[in-house]
């Protein structure tokens, strides 16, 4: 008689990890790309689709609908004019074929061991010279990709992975 354990231990081990790398984020772009316009530069450093789960300052828990997927920014804005400006971040949406959507979440990029996320405004007064790396979080169809960011007359685009 032989023992199936072997042939059990390695299906268990497998569905684990398979399971551990569904959950794991999955990066969309990683080569920044930039555009300069009305006083504005704006670089477009990574997005990546998940984690589905966004823990924030002052208990702010956001989370993905069934058919929908956390889409995480990361943004560079920079005042390239001489006087300081005022920038609305809620003016980057994320678009796809026949969709736009709005950021849910904009904060601070995350400091590596924080339990949360530090917020920032929606909009802020930026120096002149000055540059504010941002995190801006979206809701996607898990059926879509992004295909660019919209920051009012700026667009990004969102290239495929190659």
């Amino acid at each position: 008689m032989r023992s199936t354990r072997p042939v059990r231990t390695v299906f268990l081990l497998g569905s684990l990890l398979g399971g551990f790398s569904a959950c794991a984020p999955s990066i969309l772009m990683s080569t920044p790309v930039s555009k300069r316009a009305d006083g504005w530069g704006i670089t477009l450093s990574q997005v990546k689709a998940g984690p589905d789960e966004y823990i924030g300052e002052g208990g702010v828990n956001v989370t993905a609908g069934t058919d929908e997927t956390l889409i995480w920014t990361l943004v560079s804005v920079k005042n390239e004019g001489s006087e300081e400006q005022t920038f609305s971040y809620e003016t980057c949406a994320l678009e796809g074929p026949g969709l736009s959507r709005q950021p849910l979440v904009i904060g601070r990029p995350a400091e590596a061991g924080a339990e949360v996320n530090p917020a920032a405004d929606r909009a802020e007064a930026i120096p002149p010279g000055q540059e504010r790396p941002r995190q801006l979080i979206y809701t996607f169809p898990k059926d879509q990709r992004p295909t660019r960011m919209r920051c009012d007359k700026i667009a990004l685009p969102v290239p495929a992975s190659r």
